[in-house]
């Protein structure tokens, strides 16, 4: 059927006739009125022409009957709209922007009914702002593209070696001499998203990819080496840094950790989850820091990934207390991965350290963030585009890179409610590098997310999907 609509709905059924009223919106759920604003927002940037919250066009109700994120649009003699929850509201909303077209009436469309739910609760999209700068505003365009392609989550990379670009009252050397974000930014990212149904998930990087703020507090976060240890090697032999990994060792170390969390959640104080990093870290170096020593001999751990996973234990359960969820990066050892929390989330990405389908096996949830095809990376041998991610389902990962165990033989796990979803992940680039790949990408990804198997022939998803990135260029302009 001709409904020029991504992702693709479940149920559309084509009347006759069009249909067209005053550009005005309302609701019965005063709690949605925050979401209609982003609607009128979004029709006024992509087509030019104001929409009033106000009775006399579409209405939004709201029925309990439906399923979490369901909504139901019925467009004959009038336009109405169902949903149980500000999940299902949003994505009819972006719907609807797909949809409706300036007329002289005011704005209409043609006769519709869709019936639609996403298979997937999780579909994200990751942003590095710590090792390249993006403004807020450049932020709050993203989240235009998420809200437009019906992603429900933002994941935001705010520290790692570079930058720590989250604002700290407690340790605020951090922030003296590093961009950053102020709270009042935080406040404005935290409501733009809360208006287009995006949940963010903040993340804090440790113990690897620290070495901003170990420079910034080396007298609480660094390892201290041994007499013995004036060159620190990794298994391979290769000299390894010390100074990019925090010091897991000390109760001082997970206090300042605890702290910055807390700061984090209070930043955040919607956010269910905070992300925890836990990945490509060189602990290697804790074998020769004389507290992290001490402190695997008291508590007899018997070696550096062993205490790997007893730190990333920790710090999931400081994120349970805070009554946030932990996510964590593909990163822990297998062997020890009984010590972690079974509430930990986490994002398989690389197929190395830990494999989807072990973490599947041990009770963990996981977000697929293969890196073939979901990375969008500054080497162009490393990345992938909107085909090659609707050739891929949520069930399968696959790697460039000879060392991955996915190299060869992609790693497929049997459809199961253990995989939440999947996640784009950007790194290393500006806003200007990455913005084109990501929206393209992006409506793709929703695309494969929301209907687990595929539902569109690919002539025609492409041609929704032409028509999907003039909207989204709309949407984000400055013009």
């Amino acid at each position: 059927m001709n409904c020029n609509v991504l992702p693709t709905p479940k149920t559309v059924v084509l009347k006759n006739g069009f249909f067209e009223t005053q550009r005005k919106i309302n609701t019965d759920n005063n709690e949605w009125l925050i979401h209609l604003s982003a609607f009128c927002e979004g029709f006024k940037k992509i087509k030019n022409a104001p929409v009033l919250i106000a009775d006399g066009g579409i209405m939004i109700k709201k029925d309990t009957t439906l399923g979490r994120g369901e909504y139901i649009i019925d467009i004959e003699s009038s336009a109405v709209v169902w949903a149980a929850d500000s999940e299902g509201v949003c994505s009819a909303l972006a719907t609807l922007l797909q949809l409706m077209r300036v007329s002289k009436k005011g704005f209409g469309t043609e006769k519709i009914y869709i019936k639609d739910a996403p298979d997937k609760k999780y579909r994200g999209l990751m942003i590095d702002l710590a090792r390249c700068p993006h403004t807020k505003e450049q932020i709050l365009k993203y989240m235009d593209v998420c809200f437009l392609a019906k992603l429900n989550y933002i994941h935001l990379h705010f520290i790692d070696d570079q930058a720590y670009t989250l604002p700290s009252r407690a340790f605020p050397k951090v922030n003296e001499k590093c961009r950053y974000y102020s709270e009042e930014d935080i406040k404005e990212i935290c409501r733009y998203a809360t208006m287009r149904g995006i949940t963010i998930v903040p993340e804090f990087e440790a113990p690897g990819h620290a070495k901003f703020l170990i420079k910034s507090y080396p007298e609480i976060f660094a390892n201290i080496a041994d007499k013995d240890s004036a060159t620190i090697t990794n298994e391979q032999g290769e000299i390894i840094n010390a100074d990019n990994i925090l010091c897991v060792g000390t109760s001082k170390a997970m206090d300042g950790i605890k702290i910055l969390l807390k700061e984090i959640a209070e930043l955040f104080p919607d956010s269910p989850y905070i992300h925890i990093g836990g990945d490509e870290a060189n602990i290697g170096v804790w074998n020769s820091c004389e507290h992290c020593k001490k402190y695997m001999q008291e508590n007899a751990i018997e070696n550096e990934r062993e205490l790997y996973c007893e730190f990333t234990s920790r710090i999931a359960n400081a994120v349970l207390e805070l009554g946030r969820t932990p996510v964590v990066w593909e990163g822990f050892p297998k062997e020890y991965a009984d010590i972690i929390p079974r509430e930990t989330i986490v994002i398989a990405w690389e197929s190395l350290y830990h494999l989807a389908n072990d973490l599947i096996d041990e009770g963990f949830k996981v977000i697929n963030a293969s890196w073939q095809p979901l990375y969008i990376v500054p080497y162009r041998d490393r990345r992938w585009g909107p085909n090659e991610i609707t050739d891929w389902n949520v069930y399968n990962w696959q790697n460039w890179w000879k060392k991955s165990k996915a190299y060869n033989n992609p790693i497929n796990v049997p459809p199961t409610e253990q995989v939440i979803g999947a996640q784009l992940c950007a790194w290393e680039q500006t806003f200007e590098q990455e913005i084109n790949f990501i929206m393209e990408n992006s409506v793709a990804l929703a695309e494969r997310t929301w209907n687990e198997k595929t539902v569109t022939d690919k002539e025609t998803f492409n041609k929704r999907h032409f028509i999907m990135m003039k909207l989204i260029a709309s949407l984000i302009s400055d013009l």
